[in-house]
């Protein structure tokens, strides 16, 4: 897709939700990939990497024997090594018609235990020229009719990162008991 429109992209307090959340979420949203809705999708421009996980593909029904093999090893949290199973090219769109917006990503795809189902990183979010605000919750990206966006799921986000300690408590549980 040629995207003509030249818009600065800002945020206002016109863009500024309060839904009983906090700033500090993470930015949580609804991706559709593939012709699916796929949500817990965690925006993180933290990331170098794309990342869907295998179970995703699995409940998605996509055929992924074919997926290309990965050479380099993604560095993880405190710089553990972590070894992908290969990557997958998808359409992603996202916003809402008359502004929304298609690219094919290219993803890796990991093998574990997460309390999202997808990572959208540096790669995928310049792909789409977003511009993120945490503060504002949301994410703009332009479109051949304007400037799309797509908000935070504060709720899902909230859900996710409280999975996420709850399993980290656990495997913490599990470490002591093996000691």
């Amino acid at each position: 897709m040629n995207v003509e429109v030249d818009e600065e992209i800002t945020f206002s307090s016109r863009d500024f939700k309060d839904k009983g959340g906090s700033q500090d979420d993470p930015m949580v949203i609804k991706l559709d990939i593939a012709n699916f809705a796929v949500h817990k999708v965690l925006v993180d421009n933290s990331s170098s990497a794309d990342i869907i996980f295998w179970n995703v593909l699995k409940r998605m029904g996509l055929e992924v024997s074919g997926l290309s093999p990965v050479q380099t090893p993604l560095a993880g949290f405190g710089g553990s090594e972590v070894v992908a199973m290969g990557t997958i090219d998808l359409p992603i769109s996202m916003g809402e018609e008359p502004k929304r917006r298609t690219m094919i990503v290219k993803f890796l795809v990991m093998d574990t235990p997460f309390a999202y189902n997808v990572i959208l990183g540096r790669p995928g979010l310049n792909l789409f020229k977003a511009v993120v605000s945490t503060y504002h919750q949301k994410m703009k990206f332009p479109t051949k009719s304007g400037i799309g966006e797509v908000s935070c799921d504060q709720r899902e986000a909230r859900r996710c990162y409280n999975m996420s300690l709850r399993k980290g408590k656990s495997e913490e549980r599990t470490k002591r008991k093996e000691k």
